[in-house]
């Protein structure tokens, strides 16, 4: 019997990967029992434990107000994106001339620039912002909720970076990743999982975007 729970889940009862820390179904932290290689977790202090342990310790953000965060944000990443390559587009009809630019070629120029800078902003703009004291987007700070990690403390920059480029892997498996947040038990979806990163409501909203 003992065997057969090492293999599984306590809470949901699927099957899990050897030394992973949470579950990739239901999303909750794999106690000592659970881990198939016996080693035991890092020390934490006793209020780490009960944040980490103690759904109540965080109100989780749900798939809908993640949902119109998210839309928010990639309104804003286009809008930004568009802005610059307008500006870049415009140079290049003003001066592409005088260095033998064929207007066809600024043309792809422009539209491959559009997408390189929504690439790289986006990125740089999630990962500062959600590593910054905000702990959230703008997006995330109108409507209230902050990314965090499982102490509730603030994502490194190279955590906020990990989980952004993990989206691209709840979308291309066609957009579970980000429907897992409906059903897990901590509303994560599945770039959240490898920095067991929390998208969580901020204990007291504040919705100015002048204020840290």
């Amino acid at each position: 019997m003992e065997m057969v729970l090492d293999r599984v889940c306590t809470s949901c009862g699927s099957d899990r990967q050897a030394n992973e820390r949470f579950c990739l179904f239901c999303g909750d932290v794999l106690s000592d029992g659970d881990r198939c290689n016996g080693a035991s977790p890092p020390m934490r202090t006793a209020t780490q434990q009960a944040r980490a342990s103690d759904p109540a310790a965080f109100e989780y953000a749900g798939f809908w107000l993640r949902f119109l965060a998210g839309s928010v944000d990639v309104a804003l990443e286009a809008l930004g994106a568009l802005l610059l390559t307008l500006a870049i587009d415009f140079i290049l009809q003003r001066f592409g001339r005088l260095f033998d630019i064929d207007p066809w070629d600024s043309k792809v120029f422009t539209g491959v620039a559009y997408i390189l800078i929504w690439s790289v902003g986006s990125w740089l703009y999630c990962a500062f912002a959600e590593s910054s004291a905000w702990r959230a987007t703008i997006g995330k700070r109108l409507l209230g909720i902050q990314v965090v990690t499982v102490d509730g403390e603030r994502l490194s920059f190279g955590q906020a970076t990990a989980r952004h480029f993990m989206k691209f892997l709840s979308l291309f498996c066609g957009a579970m990743g980000f429907l897992m947040s409906l059903w897990t038990k901590r509303r994560q979806a599945l770039h959240d999982m490898p920095c067991d990163a929390l998208v969580i409501r901020e204990p007291q909203p504040d919705f100015s975007l002048l204020k840290h």
